[in-house]
Order: C-alpha cells, then structure tokens, then sequence
C-alpha cells in the first residue's frame, strides 16, 4: 500500500512539472493581450479623436481627459467685406449681483456704479468710434485723416458717403481710405440718415442709396471695404411729428426693415435714448430687433450721473434681449431742432412738459449739460472713467462720439 502511495504522488508531480509551466505562460500571454488591448483602444481612440472628434464622444472624452488644453488667443480680425451673416446675439457672462446697489431705482436690473471687488469680468475689445459727415476731413489726405483719429483712440468711423448720379463721389479717395484704414485697424462703416426717410419718396432714394452703397462693397471682394452700414434716421424732427407720433414711429420701423432687406442683412440703428420712455416703445424696439446689429444710444449728457443712469437702462435691457449697445455723446452744438428733445434732465416725460410749455421758448437751452462743447480732454476722462464701469455688462460695444473735431490742418 505504501508503494502505491508513493507512485500516486509520483505520478502528481510529473503532471505538475509536465503542465504547470505551459498554463503559466498561457496566463502571462492573456495579460499581455488584456494590456495590448486597453493600449489598442487608447491609440485608436486617440487617432480617432484627431480625425474626427464628434463622431464618438465617448473615445473622445477618453482622449480629452489626458490632454492638457493651452488657451487659443481669441482676436478681432478687421473685416474686409461686409458681412452678411453676423450673429445678431451676444454670449452672456455673468453678471455682479445688484441687490445692494443704492441705485435700485433706476431699474431693477441695473448694475452697481463700480464692478464689486472680488469679480473679475472677460477682457474684451472696446470700440471707440466717431462719426464723421465732412468729406473734406478725409478726401484731401487719408493718410492724415487716419493719424489724426487713430492719435485719438479711434478704431471704428461713422462716414458718411456722398452719392450724386448713381454713385459714390470721391470713389478713388474712398478706396484709398479703406487701405489706410485697414492697414491701421480701423473699422469704416457707411452712415445714411436723415428724417424724410420714413416718407414714401424719401424711402425710395434711400433704398437706391443703399444699393449703390452694397454695389461698392461687392466690387470689393477680398479688398478692404466697408465694415457695415447704419441709419440715423432720427424721425422726430418731421414737423408734423408731435402730431402723429405713433404713426411715425411705425413708418421708421417699416424703413428700418425695408433698408434691411435691401441691404441683405442687419444693419446698426441709431437711436434717441428717449425712445424707452416714449408710448409703445416696447412694440417700436421689438419691430427693428430682428434687422438691427446694434444700437447706438444718443446718451447725450455731460453729467456722470445722468450718463450712467440712462445708458444703464439701455445696457440691463441689452443684456436682457442680448443686443449690442453703444453709448454716444455729444462733442459739438447741436442743431436747434433738436434742442427740445436734449434740453431738459433725464426722461422723455420732462422733455415733452418742456416742449409744450408756453413759457418753454424764453428758456435758455444749457449746451454744457448736453454736450462737451470740443473739451476734449473732458470727454475722453468722462469715456475713460465709464468705459470700465460699462464692461460689467456684456452687451456693452464702446463709445461712440459727435463733434469730434479731424479739420484738416
């Protein structure tokens, strides 16, 4: 019985020594296929993240995680054409919280007078532009023209072109503008306005302006051209306008869409900063919205206070319909027509009480709380003390000046 014992156990560990070895090794080559495989499936999903990153996001989220992701500077090339298709919204970003802001009664949606302490908002380009309705500032020498704004800090110009027989006047001088400024990067977008533009006769030479204007810029493909077009229409100064206010407000928003769609795409709209507080405004600001780029508020006050409280109005709603919008003042003396509705404080109600006061034409209209009066060096302080107050909203797009003067020396 013992030898039996004994060969039972000889004959176990020959199996052991024979076996043990080759199912070792099978183990150690399945590991290694295990290892290979999770190798495979990460190279592949790498490559297939290069080549194709949405076609499957679970390989890609793989990838992603192992990636270190290096920030891509973001600038804002110069447009070369105009652009048809430009977004009509902006990305929100987020906002202070107002809840102790001591001017609550402005609106209920307006931002603190200076940005809260621990918050830091999104750099951003800053537009400083300028209108510019003489053609002798520029057509004499471009090239002088531009240094004189560009010393400024101007990159954006409201120009207004001149049209006589189907086409645009000073053309060659027109194209030379658009190099310069193009080489210095300074945005140039045709402005077209005037009050009779809502009329049925005036409406047509707009739309035949237009036209020639959009002809321009095709001629223009891959040349620096014309950055967009905007319309300061400003049709309160019709003289049956305290009349028929609301029938005029609706022919001016029936152009606006009418120059739009001539136009082939948005446009930016200038408008009074009045326009809030007037009747029906909410419907008169809701029929232009889909064919306005941005809105260029006439916020024409000297006054800190009173430039602040108007303009954040405009940018809370700006925020709120995600719309640009761009704050100008005055630099030079307005014309007597509109005096009545710039003379007076804040609201458009005071201005009205004002107009039809019987007593209102003895009144002296005070130029310095409408506008700089050529004080540049106050200007600019007053721009530059805003300009960071104004960021802390998203729809903020810079500062547009009136009455800048770029006289030819």
């Amino acid at each position: 019985m013992i030898n039996n014992i004994k060969r039972l156990l000889n004959n176990v560990l020959f199996i052991l020594i024979t076996f043990m070895p080759a199912a070792f090794a099978g183990n150690v080559s399945m590991l290694n296929n295990l290892k290979n495989t999770r190798t495979n499936l990460y190279d592949t999903a790498f490559q297939h993240d290069l080549s194709n990153p949405k076609s499957n996001p679970v390989l890609s989220a793989m990838v992603n995680t192992t990636q270190m992701i290096e920030p891509i500077p973001i600038s804002d090339p110069v447009p070369v054409m105009i652009d048809q298709n430009q977004p009509s919204s902006l990305d929100k970003v987020t906002q202070p919280d107002s809840s102790n802001d001591p001017k609550q009664g402005i609106e209920q949606s307006t931002h603190p007078v200076t940005p809260m302490d621990n918050l830091t908002f999104p750099e951003k380009k800053r537009n400083l532009a300028m209108w510019n309705w003489e053609a002798t500032t520029w057509t004499n020498s471009p090239n002088q023209f531009i240094t004189k704004i560009k010393s400024k800090g101007i990159n954006q110009i409201y120009l207004q072109l001149f049209i006589e027989n189907q086409q645009i006047e000073y053309e060659e001088q027109l194209i030379n503008l658009l190099d310069i400024a193009f080489q210095n990067g300074i945005e140039i977008i045709a402005v077209e306005g005037a009050a009779e533009m809502i009329l049925e006769s005036g409406l047509q030479n707009a739309i035949e302006r237009n036209q020639i204007i959009k002809q321009f810029c095709q001629r223009r493909i891959n040349k620096p051209c014309l950055a967009g077009i905007q319309y300061d229409i400003e049709p309160y100064l019709l003289s049956d306008y305290d009349q028929n206010k609301d029938l005029i407000w609706q022919q001016w928003a029936q152009a606006i869409k009418k120059l739009s769609e001539s136009w082939g795409g948005k446009m930016e709209i200038v408008i009074p900063f009045w326009l809030k507080d007037i009747n029906q405004s909410k419907q008169i600001i809701q029929n232009i919205e889909p064919y306005s780029l941005k809105y260029i508020i006439m916020v024409y006050r000297t006054d800190y206070e009173l430039i602040y409280d108007i303009s954040a109005k405009w940018l809370s709603w700006g925020d709120d319909n995600l719309h640009k919008i761009v704050i100008a003042l005055e630099n030079g003396i307005l014309s007597e027509e509109l005096e009545k509705y710039y003379s007076l404080d804040q609201t458009y109600s005071e201005i009205e009480k004002e107009a039809n006061d019987e007593n209102s034409a003895d009144q002296i209209v005070d130029y310095s709380k409408i506008s700089f009066e050529g004080k540049e060096d106050e200007l600019f302080d007053m721009i530059n003390a805003l300009t960071e107050v104004f960021s802390s909203w998203s729809s903020f797009d810079g500062f547009a000046i009136n009455g800048l003067a770029v006289e030819e020396d």
